[in-house]
């Protein structure tokens, strides 16, 4: 007697209609894998479905174009060079043409020098973006590109890493006409920066030392930009379970709460953790973006230690 039937699924006389919604969620990026991203590409699946067919493409396209990670010069390179080809492809009016901008949502750009501008359409298209700090000069290229030809900027959300540093190519930027207008576009800041202290700690190994005592402020360069039309800043402290308890580092996995102030509260003065939270109880805090599905790579908080990139994938600050 036979025990067990092999059954065959009959995929092909599904609808059209209800294939391309099953296909359109098995391509949406596995931004929350175990494996690290250098390692397995989060987008390869969705990558690899491009290729059933055109019709498939246009459905898998939006779902990897949602959020666009270039975290390092290889990936913005491959992306450029995939844009360039769309204008290629739209010049002759061929089947595989595309339109990236209207697809892009959320935008990471991490450290690396070269010229942004091939990146303008799409970059101002995207309502959030994220941009490592010593980037925010480079932007000035891209921004002036599209500056001859005015288009209103999308950007709502500027999320900021790296580290903090007040540098004269910087403090020029913000002078300029394009880079003063896309500042005043951004109602929303999210500061993941650190200074060159915490670098040096980091590097040596004792960032985990007296974290509870960490003071924080208003960075230096947000002070002194031209954010005319912000309202709301946030900056991430580790979570307790306790509202008005000092750090608790476990030895285990610290989750990490995004907090979010009204612009009327900003101000140059330094605070320590137990008076944020106090604040935060107090109802000052409008809003607070919940738990960051950062992943900890050690016990304490850090800001060096999270892996933001991640973290930001997974929808930190959306």
């Amino acid at each position: 007697m036979q025990l067990f039937t092999q059954l065959s699924f009959p995929f092909g006389d599904l609808p059209v209609e209800l294939v391309l919604l099953i296909l359109k969620y098995a391509a949406q990026p596995s931004f929350s894998q175990i494996a690290p991203y250098k390692s397995k590409n989060p987008y390869s699946f969705a990558l690899a479905l491009c290729l059933v067919s055109k019709e498939v493409r246009k459905t898998v396209l939006p779902e990897i174009l949602h959020t666009v990670l270039l975290p390092q010069l290889r990936n913005v390179t491959a992306f450029v060079d995939t844009l360039r080809m769309q204008q290629a492809y739209a010049q002759q009016d061929y089947q595989f043409k595309f339109d990236y901008a209207k697809h892009v949502r959320r935008m990471w750009m991490g450290q690396f020098r070269l010229d942004l501008s091939p990146l303008a359409p799409v970059l101002l298209a995207a309502p959030s973006i994220a941009v490592d700090f010593e980037n925010l000069g480079l932007l000035s290229g891209c921004l002036f590109h599209a500056w001859k030809s005015p288009v209103p900027y999308s950007p709502k959300t500027l999320m900021v890493t790296g580290t903090e540093s007040m540098t004269r190519q910087w403090s020029s930027y913000i002078k300029t006409d394009h880079g003063a207008a896309f500042l005043a576009s951004i109602s929303n800041v999210i500061s993941i920066t650190h200074t060159t202290t915490d670098s040096t700690r980091h590097q040596c190994g004792i960032c985990h030392r007296d974290s509870a005592s960490k003071i924080y402020k208003l960075p230096e360069w947000m002070a002194r930009a031209p954010l005319s039309n912000l309202q709301t800043f946030s900056l991430p402290i580790p979570h307790s379970a306790h509202t008005l308890a000092e750090c608790e580092p476990t030895g285990t996995d610290m989750k990490v709460e995004l907090l979010t102030f009204s612009v009327s509260k900003l101000s140059p003065r330094r605070r320590t953790l137990k008076e944020l939270r106090m604040i935060q109880q107090m109802g000052s805090s409008p809003s607070d973006h919940g738990l960051l599905a950062a992943s900890r790579l050690r016990s304490s908080f850090c800001i060096l230690c999270q892996d933001w990139l991640k973290a930001w994938a997974c929808g930190l600050g959306s």
